[in-house]
């Protein structure tokens, strides 16, 4: 049905009766949606509408289709779609829109029930025989007699892929799917390091990190982000092959699951105003450490990413994006990351010692999330916070999700702040796991 040309651009020619040679096969199982998955991401990618002719024209070097070069029996080789009707990919266009604008993307009944039950049935037998590691992290495990069954507990990566472990045949299709949800977000993302190199290959099957989580009654997080510059995450923080970028979750509860009586929901501390620009990484592979607030003459809220590469290791600068991502404006000094932006406070630091020449912008400026202390809970009068919840800050409004069974959760691994609000009489079990993109090399 498609045919290449001598030139750049690719004709597409659609006869009659093509797209019912596409139709979806029945059923609910994974090897059906993986099916659809192929059919309709290839349909995707050759119809920009329904009933008429499409063109695709070749991309910037770099972007997500030259990747899919070596998809070369796919036709991933189709590149750049001037417009579409949606197909009946794994995602509907408003989740990519979602994770853009910094907020979190939201799935209900992504899994059936009949694809719940067994994934579920696989975590208890494996929780029930002890497979489980806790990690401490809730607040059983920092006051009083620890108690691992009222933890949060991961089955651990080496245990997922196993496969003398459970029923490893039910996480090998799982994750056949993600895999699929993982080419889609590259694609319509423009993030095309999802989908290629060690993210892929090194460590998971259909997702860099992948496992099964269970909270326990009480268990609950904090409030955190997931991933950090690399200059944030001490002296081993250039030395890891790959970073986090896309949070995923999907929830193996109840469908009845009822936030206010069960707890256990994912609060999200998504930003009030609109942003402007690319945020979460450039395409350089700098992360983002902060925005500038919006005023009543910018009603925009403007990422700040910080360079780690034009100095030497160690020695730093901020920046804002041109707009396009045609250039850069440096807005601080460059300084040395530790000690500023590892102790409490740091936020201050860098207004009056770094962005002192720009009290305009000094005032605008604030960090993803705030350095933290033993300390800074006594400050805030919560030393014996237990998961109510926590409030929101200053140009910030929260975002709830019930961790309703086949529900599945999406966000930007390094923007989004974000806690689990402690469960109340139930278990609360959930696929969890991260798409990474390679990290980014250290400048000689």
């Amino acid at each position: 049905c498609c045919f290449p040309l001598q030139s750049t651009t690719t004709a597409v020619l659609l006869p009659k009766g093509a797209v019912a040679a596409f139709t979806s096969p029945a059923g609910d199982s994974y090897s059906n949606i993986r099916e659809r998955r192929f059919f309709f991401f290839a349909l995707f990618t050759i119809i920009t509408s329904i009933n008429r002719t499409a063109a695709f024209t070749s991309p910037p070097l770099g972007s997500y289709s030259n990747v899919g070069y070596r998809q070369s029996n796919s036709c991933a080789w189709l590149t750049t779609i001037t417009g579409s009707s949606g197909g009946d990919l794994l995602l509907s266009p408003s989740v990519y829109e979602t994770i853009e604008s910094g907020k979190i993307a939201v799935v209900p009944d992504f899994l059936p029930q009949s694809e719940i039950v067994p994934l579920r049935s696989d975590a208890q037998n494996l929780w029930d025989n002890k497979r489980f590691s806790t990690d401490a992290l809730a607040s059983y495990g920092s006051r009083g007699k620890f108690d691992p069954a009222k933890d949060r507990a991961v089955l651990r990566l080496p245990q997922w892929k196993n496969e003398d472990l459970g029923t490893f045949e039910t996480r090998r299709r799982f994750g056949d799917l993600m895999a699929g949800v993982r080419s889609e977000l590259a694609y319509k993302l423009n993030r095309p390091n999802l989908d290629t190199g060690a993210a892929t290959s090194l460590y998971g099957r259909g997702s860099t990190e992948i496992s099964y989580t269970r909270f326990g009654p009480g268990a609950f997080l904090k409030r955190h982000v997931d991933e950090h510059h690399e200059e944030l995450k001490g002296t081993d923080g250039w030395t890891k092959p790959t970073r986090r970028s896309i949070s995923w979750l999907i929830y193996l509860n109840e469908r009845d699951w009822d936030g206010s009586v069960h707890g256990g929901q994912l609060r999200c501390f998504e930003r009030k105003n609109r942003t402007r620009g690319r945020l979460s990484a450039t395409f350089g592979g700098d992360l983002q450490v902060g925005w500038l607030r919006a005023t009543a003459l910018d009603p925009y809220e403007r990422p700040v990413f910080l360079d780690g590469k034009k100095h030497n290791h160690g020695d730093c600068a901020m920046y804002l994006l041109d707009e396009g991502e045609s250039g850069r404006t440096y807005i601080t000094k460059d300084f040395q990351t530790n000690p500023i932006m590892y102790v409490a406070g740091g936020e201050e630091l860098v207004k009056k010692m770094l962005i002192a020449d720009r009290p305009d912008m000094a005032r605008r400026f604030y960090l993803i999330e705030h350095t933290k202390s033993a300390i800074t809970d006594l400050l805030a009068g919560n030393k014996d916070y237990a998961g109510s919840g926590e409030d929101a800050q200053l140009d910030e409004e929260l975002e709830d999700v019930n961790p309703r069974g086949g529900t599945l959760v999406l966000f930007d691994s390094v923007t989004l702040p974000h806690e689990v609000m402690a469960t109340k009489n139930r278990e609360r079990w959930a696929c969890s796991g991260w798409f990474h993109e390679d990290q980014q090399p250290l400048s000689s």
